[in-house]
């Protein structure tokens, strides 16, 4: 198996997923007859991901999800490299696909309601998927954590000795996270352009502005977890965040692998 490592290497470095995946399928149909071959597979996989994309946890989860045929579960919160291991040994690349799929759709099912995060997932993506079945339950998710994103906003706004409002913790929404990228803004912004984005988003969700500390107490009273994310993608959401400066703009780290002009997709 090691002497597959330089030919999957190269294949990262040119960021050719559907050539990986076929020497992957090829792989796993001729060569992989243990437990002991795919854990040594699996790990190959992921010292070529950190090598080549080091701590750029958004470009691993689409490299590892693509070549497994579930581009769609880019956002989920784990380790997949450990859900891999996990699995059975896989005859080929669509007995892979399955299998992690039906680890995966779990993980960010329980993620989505524990409040973890809804970041990187497309609605509209998702929903011409397998994967559409957790749609309403990732609408859900982001409908809750924006309204009480934006009430911790609202608390914030009377104290300001200055107009400018930080909005860091909206950029970890999904529904944020896509309006602010979309306008090219930064961490703070002119409460004007606050509220201009907060009666868009709760005009998006069909929430009443006037009733918006109504809605979040009764959303809070029922589960107080929102904006849960792991270690991992938290320092690389956080370094995402902090790269946009005050004014906006990504930093080309992360331009380079983010389209930032987009919805929630690369």
């Amino acid at each position: 198996m090691e002497n597959n490592r330089e030919a999957i290497y190269d294949l990262l470095v040119v960021d050719d997923h559907k050539g990986l995946a076929a020497f992957i399928n090829k792989l796993l149909k001729k060569d992989v007859k243990s437990g002991e071959d795919w854990l040594e597979l699996v790990s190959i996989l992921q010292r070529g991901c950190q090598d080549n994309f080091q701590k750029h946890w958004l470009k691993i989860q689409y490299t590892v999800l693509s070549v497994s045929k579930i581009p769609e579960l880019v956002g989920v919160d784990c380790n997949l490299f450990e859900e891999l291991q996990a699995i059975e040994i896989p005859n080929d690349l669509g007995h892979l696909s399955n299998l992690l799929f039906g680890r995966l759709i779990e993980v960010v099912k329980k993620q989505l309601k524990n409040g973890g995060s809804t970041l990187f997932f497309n609605v509209k993506g998702i929903s011409s998927t397998r994967s559409s079945i957790i749609t309403s339950e990732l609408i859900q998710a982001r409908y809750r954590e924006t309204i009480l994103v934006l009430k911790e906003i609202e608390e914030r706004i009377p104290s300001l000795t200055k107009e400018w409002v930080d909005v860091s913790r909206l950029w970890k929404t999904g529904n944020g996270y896509r309006i602010l990228k979309a306008r090219d803004l930064g961490i703070h912004i002119h409460v004007k352009d606050y509220k201009e984005i907060r009666n868009l988003l709760l005009k998006e969700m069909k929430a009443d502005p006037d009733k918006l500390p109504e809605e979040s107490m009764k959303l809070i009273e029922k589960d107080s977890r929102y904006l849960q994310f792991s270690k991992t993608l938290d320092e690389f959401v956080s370094g995402l965040i902090a790269s946009r400066g005050s004014r906006g703009s990504f930093d080309p780290y992360y331009r380079s692998w983010i389209n930032h002009e987009g919805l929630d997709e690369f």
